[in-house]
């Protein structure tokens, strides 16, 4: 999960080029109401301070944020507007097979 991800980011700026991959991303950038029972200030804590973090970017500033997720639909929409996580990459199950 992301603690700090203005470290994170103030880190990538230091190094760039720079490719930041956060990895289930949906733990913390998932929709209200997706878990029941779930107290979720921390989380939404940190998708807001994420997001903070993205929108200080320029179009070329050196940084490519790249996150993973196998549940897109629980993702909270704020993530998919433009300019953060705006495209989608989908990866289809591939049938391995034998040589005979």
């Amino acid at each position: 999960m992301l603690y700090d991800s203005h470290d994170l980011f103030n880190n990538a700026k230091k190094n760039l080029p720079c490719l930041v991959f956060i990895d289930e991303i949906d733990a913390v950038g998932r929709q209200r109401g997706t878990v029941i029972g779930e107290g979720n200030d921390e989380r939404e804590q940190t998708l807001n301070q994420l997001l903070t973090e993205m929108d200080g970017f320029i179009g070329n500033s050196g940084v490519i944020v790249l996150a993973a997720t196998n549940r897109p639909e629980i993702l909270h929409s704020a993530l998919l507007r433009p300019g953060w996580f705006d495209r989608q990459v989908t990866r289809q199950n591939i049938a391995i097979t034998k040589s005979p």
